[in-house]
């Protein structure tokens, strides 16, 4: 089986990061190229992952979109 990365605890700073993103992203659709790569990139930090965040592959960033989305529902429990 193999070994998973560790995630890295979520500081202050990105749990402001993300929930900003969020309201740009929470329908599923980003409003903008910005808004995609900030939710790309606070994904990659988080799960330590290489995500481009000029990707356009579907998959790639719906699992961006998912991660980002259980941590926006943890922060706001």
């Amino acid at each position: 089986m193999p070994k998973r990365k560790m995630e890295k605890p979520i500081t202050e700073e990105q749990k402001q990061r993300i929930l900003k993103v969020w309201e740009l992203c929470k329908t599923g659709v980003a409003q903008n190229r910005e808004a995609k790569a900030e939710l790309i990139t606070l994904y990659n930090e988080i799960h330590r992952t290489r995500y481009k965040t000029t990707s356009n592959c579907s998959s790639c960033i719906a699992t961006c979109y998912n991660g980002i989305k259980k941590i926006v529902d943890e922060i706001s429990m």
